[in-house]
This record gives C-alpha cells, structure tokens and sequence, in this order.
C-alpha cells in the first residue's frame, strides 16, 4: 500500500507531511491532552459546539490528511477505535442514575458511540461510500488498516480514508490507574491519525508501506521472537542505519536509532497510528528511506515497514 497524505492530532501538536517527527516536544506528567488546532477553517461552528473532542479531534485529521491527498472523495472509510466516545457515555450513564431513567435525550439512542466519528467525517465530506469501525482493542487501527489493504487488493485504483481515535477522561484515567494499566512510570495520552492510502503510487505518495503484521505477546522475550519470524517471513533484515520508532526498547538496535513515540503522544490503545505517522515521517525525511515501527499497547502488537515512496 501506498501513503499518500496523513494527519496527526496529539499531545506534541500536529504532525503532517514535511513536519519533522524529531521537532516534536516530550510529554511532561502522568497524564497529556491533545493539542487541538483552530477548528475555525475545518468545522462549521454549529456543528464544532455539539462535538466532543474525540469527534472534533477525528474529523480534523481527517479533513486535513484529505487536504494533502488533493481534496479528493476517499473510496471508504476505515476508523478504528478501543474506548469509543468515553465522555459521551459518561454523560449518558450520569443522566440515567440523575433523571432515573427517564426522559433521556434520544440522541444517544440514534448514534452508537463508537461509530460516530466515522459517521461525521462521511457526512462532513458527502461520503457514501464502504463506511466501517473496528472496536478491537490494542489492534482497533491494524484492524481498520487491515480491511483497507484488502479492499485495495481488489481495487489497487482505489483511495481509502483510515485512521483511529481514542481519548483519556478523567474517569476512564482513574479507573486504568487502578487496573494499573497506567501508573507513574507511564504518560496516559489521547490522539488521532489518519492517513490516505492507495493500492498504487501516486504522484503525492509520501510512502510505501513494505511489510506489516499484528500479534499477541505477553513478554518482551516473545516480542523478540515474533519480531525474528518477521524478518523471516518477509525476507527483511534490519540494517544498522535505520531507524525504529518503537513503543518498547529493542536489544537488537542500535540505541541511537530508536525513536520511542509514546513520549510524544502518551500510550493509548490505538497509539500505533501516531507511532505509523512518526515512522512515514522519519521515511520520507531519512536519507536511507526506510523506517522500521513496533507498536504495542499492553499484549498487543504490530510490526511494519515502511520506505521512501
């Protein structure tokens, strides 16, 4: 599959074709927020005050990765998204234990929480195209990327719209704190990406992308071994010079060659598509032109590579 054009809304700023990943500054803290960018050219207003940030965060990455792709209609829309609308089912839950039940704003009803990003993005841009969400965990955005490299098998012609979107309130922070799956060693993070891919290159295609595949590892022993039988399958080996944009430090790298990218955005579990931005990022700008990502959140995991397109 081809990169054409991404987008990248996170806790560092935005991050698009031509924008140094390296620029980018750290997070500080327990906890980071999205820096959202002016809505003003992107969102009508009435519709920016009845958004939530996630919906408001996924329609502006995905206006603006369109933006870079020459504006055109995509052939579908793949969103991938762990959590769904978090504070919009707060809301609703509040209000049935306050109004006991009754008198609920059917809105909720209407629209399912988690579709609804995908929802305003087809009808903020006249889509009617294939129109999907995949709510699987750690691998909700592999999942999206997935089902696009498929439809772009069959249709190489096509331009397909994916991306993923997750967000930290401050409830859904206290609970992962207690389950520990964050603590005080880890920066809980919230973002969105999105990136236009094609089966064939085009004349704006940023980069390729070579070889990609998800798993589950429960050690880093495993995730090693997973990561050789990559390799293996593929017939790829990693050269000294390359970089690695990783959520976990790699023994098998040099150490100046890793670019841990959940300093950036926090860890989240569709955080594997800031770390893919990253990675089309360190590609298209590194003079060797490829560039390695091991995403991981919890047990779940991906591999890709990509190159110079």
């Amino acid at each position: 599959m081809y990169l054409n054009s991404f987008c990248s809304i996170s806790p560092a700023g935005m991050l698009r074709p031509g924008v140094p990943a390296t620029g980018l500054p750290r997070l500080q803290g327990t906890r980071s927020a999205c820096m959202e960018p002016d809505y003003k050219e992107l969102i009508p207003p009435m519709q920016l005050r009845r958004m939530t940030k996630p919906v408001r965060t996924g329609v502006a990455a995905a206006k603006l990765a369109l933006e870079g792709a020459g504006h055109a209609l995509p052939d579908a829309i793949q969103v991938g998204t762990a959590y769904g609308m978090l504070q919009d089912s707060e809301q609703f839950l509040r209000k049935m234990i306050e109004q006991e039940e009754q008198m609920l704003n059917p809105t909720a009803f209407i629209q399912s929480t988690h579709n609804t990003v995908a929802g305003q993005i087809a009808l903020g841009i006249g889509c009617n195209a294939h129109n999907m969400t995949f709510v699987h965990k750690g691998h909700s955005f592999e999942s999206a990327v997935m089902d696009a490299a498929l439809m772009l098998e069959d249709h190489p012609g096509y331009q397909v719209l994916a991306g993923a979107v997750d967000e930290c309130t401050d409830t859904s922070f206290a609970v992962l704190r207690r389950f520990g799956v964050y603590d005080d060693r880890t920066t809980a993070g919230e973002g969105a990406a999105f990136f236009c891919l094609s089966g064939r290159k085009r004349p704006n295609s940023r980069a390729r992308i070579v070889a990609f595949d998800m798993f589950i590892a429960g050690s880093e022993p495993e995730v090693a071994q997973k990561w050789s039988a990559f390799l293996e399958r593929f017939a790829l080996s990693l050269l000294p010079t390359e970089p690695v944009v990783t959520a976990v430090p790699l023994p098998f790298a040099e150490p100046q060659q890793q670019f841990f990218y959940k300093e950036y955005c926090g860890s989240y579990p569709t955080d594997s598509a800031f770390g893919l931005a990253c990675a089309a990022s360190l590609a298209e700008q590194g003079h060797d032109g490829r560039c390695w990502l091991l995403a991981g959140f919890g047990r779940y995991y991906s591999i890709w590579l990509l190159e110079k397109a």
